[in-house]
């Protein structure tokens, strides 16, 4: 009951409730869900800020302000995120992008990407579908304070969780 990444299949509601229900009709049972990435994993995003764009031959480091402690999941399970620029260009890059973090890890990557348009440094980025475990799996390894959370709700924006402060941790 996940969500749909790199466009793979969505599950269709219907169709499962449906075999659900033929199933209920036939057992005495009783199921316990637990959907919670597929009602909130695609309604967070981790936006940050390019940092550096260390140019290496074919492949293009971005060195982002976020990092593997703010998004855990590709680095502990290879989970993919989409990537989207938030200054959209016509122009591509013929290099691969590399998305990675600050920390100097070899875990403390998000995708690399083939094909992406050209990115400037101090530009945005927005990693998508980061609502089921972004925050719930963040931490604050190699004393990284952890990142604000916004809640917006239609032209309404509100902080939900102020950014950690450094003495906070120290």
């Amino acid at each position: 009951m996940g969500i749909s990444y790199m466009g793979s299949k969505t599950l269709n509601y219907k169709r499962y409730c449906s075999s659900i229900k033929k199933f209920l009709n036939k057992h005495d049972s009783k199921i316990i869900f637990e959907p919670g990435r597929s009602i909130v994993g695609n309604t967070g995003f981790l936006v940050t800020k390019i940092i550096y764009i260390k140019k290496n031959g074919k492949k293009n480091f971005v060195i982002l302000d976020a990092a593997m402690n703010d998004l855990m999941r590709p680095a502990l399970y290879g989970a993919y995120h989409n990537i989207l620029p938030s200054i959209k260009r016509k122009k591509r890059s013929s290099n691969t992008y590399e998305f990675v973090g600050p920390i100097c890890e070899t875990t403390d990557k998000f995708s690399s990407l083939k094909n992406f348009q050209e990115l400037k440094e101090k530009e945005l980025i927005v990693i998508c579908d980061v609502g089921a475990y972004g925050m719930s799996l963040s931490s604050n390894y190699n004393i990284r304070p952890k990142a604000i959370e916004l809640l917006i709700n239609n032209s309404k924006v509100k902080i939900i969780k102020k950014r950690q402060k450094l003495e906070e941790l120290i």
